[in-house]
């Protein structure tokens, strides 16, 4: 895990490796570095997000729709319709131009 890797190199080491004080005691920095480190791991929650965002990018794939597709053009079948009314029924055909 990387946040385990990243927090044991981090315990108590401020700036790298300890600071103690002039005193030889632990200095504040250190101290604070540690009660971070220690937040930090009880604190640490791997969500979803993190766990989505870390597997990194996927190839789109393009989805087919279920939906049956039509083999022919609605327009042109009315066009069609129309034509074939006004050869056969020229009478007829004036009212095919438009609906009421």
């Amino acid at each position: 895990d990387v946040v385990q890797e990243l927090l044991k190199y981090s315990s108590d080491k401020a700036y790298g490796r300890k600071v103690l004080t002039w005193d030889g005691k632990m200095s504040a920095v250190s101290q604070d570095a540690i009660e971070d480190s220690r937040q930090a791991r009880t604190e640490t929650v791997v969500d979803d997000w993190d766990e989505e965002f870390d597997r990194g990018k996927e190839k789109k794939i393009k989805k087919f729709k279920r939906e049956k597709r039509r083999n022919f053009n609605a327009f042109q079948k009315l066009q069609t319709r129309r034509n074939f009314w006004s050869v056969t029924h020229p009478a007829k055909a004036a009212s095919l131009s438009y609906r009421r």
